[in-house]
């Protein structure tokens, strides 16, 4: 039988999923690198169009939870039904408008490689508010979502300058352990608290540690599971 190898990643993760395997403990990001190298299903993909459906007035809340418990993945059904739960009293409560989603940004980290940022949407709200979708299980961390509040706003600034001074919804669903269900949060740009420069060195440092101990691994050996043979 062929031997086959693993592909390793040529540059990070996109934006969030960066953002999220950030953590002092260097072994923890370095397999968080190593998962990311098989995509993973967008499970989220169906419950993030729900949301902003409703936010943009195309669903009403009812609906949209009739749609999720219609959805035929097991797993994408759980996940929609879950947060579109969690969030009734923020999606019954805002005022509908369009939304739109800004093309992929970039932001640079301190060795000069560049992380996608996106997807980052515009509520055409009078006034206009960006808006963030965060429905991961594993909550983020305040380091992490300080992390978060300072790429954004480097991005919007490089790529978007004409909303560098709106109003953010940071809008995270986690089911925190311990937890009977998922909590809603929404972060403001005060609520985020982007980091100083100095602090996002030490942040990035944790990263480039892992990420110099990655690149250095090369191709892994991917060890399959034996088949089961005649007399198993």
């Amino acid at each position: 039988m062929e031997r086959e190898f693993s592909k390793p990643l040529t540059e990070l993760p996109k934006f969030l999923s960066t953002i999220s395997m950030v953590v002092d403990d260097t072994a923890f990001i370095l397999q968080k690198l190593i998962q990311a190298e098989r995509k993973s299903p967008a499970i989220y993909a169906p419950t993030k169009d729900l949301f902003c459906r409703v936010l943009d007035g195309g669903f009403g809340f009812d609906d949209a939870i009739h749609q999720a418990h219609a959805l035929f993945e097991e797993t994408e059904r759980k996940c929609a039904v879950e947060v579109l739960e969690a969030s009734e009293r923020f999606l019954r409560g805002e005022q509908n408008a369009p939304i739109t989603a800004f093309p992929v940004m970039t932001y640079q980290i301190t060795n000069g490689m560049e992380l996608s940022v996106s997807p980052v949407l515009l509520r055409h709200l009078n006034p206009k508010r960006l808006m963030v979708l965060h429905f991961w299980r594993t909550p983020l961390s305040s380091w992490q979502l300080s992390a978060a509040g300072t790429v954004l706003q480097s991005a919007i600034r490089k790529h978007q300058p004409e909303y560098q001074f709106c109003e953010i919804d940071f809008i995270s669903v986690p089911f925190p352990e311990f937890a009977s269900r998922r909590r809603f949060e929404r972060h403001t740009w005060a609520k985020l608290k982007p980091h100083d420069e100095a602090a996002m060195v030490r942040f990035w440092n944790r990263l480039l540690e892992a990420w110099t101990d990655y690149q250095r691994r090369g191709p892994r050996e991917i060890k399959r599971k034996r088949t089961a043979g005649l007399f198993d």
